[in-house]
């Protein structure tokens, strides 16, 4: 290009796509990106999404996940499942699920992956 934009940005891809990204990853604006798809984070949305996105595949205790999110400490503890339950639509749409550990914490797969079943 003779323009001077950057090749590979969403405006010059045909139909406005976004490459695939096939580990979820977020960037330094908030946006998370996965499998061609990307939503947009709240700063505490982003800071829960990061935690979980830093150990994709394996589990957080709801402690943990609350001492990452507020490390001044925050709302009382139900506030990380109240953030985790507006997530979960927003994820299923580009392909990722938060799994529910009774009474541990959460674990983030991906949808398209034969690892992210559902277990009891």
């Amino acid at each position: 290009m003779t323009d001077g934009r950057q090749a590979g940005t969403i405006g010059d891809q045909e139909g406005g796509t976004v490459p695939d990204v096939a580990v979820p990853e977020i960037d330094s604006l908030g946006v998370l990106r996965h499998h061609g798809a990307w939503i947009s984070l709240s700063p505490t949305h982003e800071a829960i999404m990061r935690a979980l996105v830093a150990q994709m595949g394996q589990a957080i205790a709801r402690a943990d996940l609350a001492a990452l999110t507020w490390p001044g400490g925050g709302p009382d503890h139900h506030a990380i499942d109240v953030h985790i339950h507006r997530l979960r639509p927003r994820l299923e749409k580009i392909g990722l699920v938060i799994h529910t550990l009774r009474g541990r914490g959460f674990m983030l797969e991906s949808v398209g992956d034969e690892s992210a079943t559902r277990r009891t």
